[in-house]
């Protein structure tokens, strides 16, 4: 079940950022003055092979894979999204839908209602994918 960090890091002062996780998602949302969210990652499949499904109400979608670096401790350390394989955006539904039912009414709706508008995109493919929209015509 997703639980929520609580020392997260404000780095945009007009937007609160909030993480949840668990040992298959990473999700953070930025939240808008207002409540509504402006944008999210949601990282998944985080142990084995982890990949980034992203929205923001400006961009829409993309999808990267996560470069984790060398093996080796002291060269390229920092985590890259990189282009990558397509999102298996089916599978990541039906896991958020059964990993997220602790999470806040708000968060929750908003990151199923794009998932589910994914779904109608098809099978997500490395890089941008849709534009934006507005977060509530889902």
């Amino acid at each position: 079940m997703l639980r929520e960090i609580t020392s997260v890091r404000q780095d945009e002062p007009n937007f609160a950022r909030r993480w949840f996780q668990d040992d298959y998602f990473d999700l953070f949302v930025w939240l808008a003055p207002n409540g509504s969210v402006s944008a999210f990652q949601l990282g998944y499949d985080r142990a084995r092979h982890e990949r980034v499904l992203s929205w923001s109400s400006a961009r829409g979608f993309s999808h990267n894979r996560v470069d984790a670096g060398e093996t080796w401790p002291m060269q390229n350390m920092t985590p890259l999204l990189v282009p990558g394989d397509s999102c298996p955006i089916r599978a990541v539904f039906r896991e958020f839908d059964r990993r997220s039912a602790s999470l806040h009414g708000t968060v929750r709706g908003f990151m199923l209602r794009k998932l589910r508008h994914g779904r109608r995109l098809g099978r997500l493919r490395s890089g941008p994918v849709s534009s934006g929209g507005r977060p509530d015509a889902d």
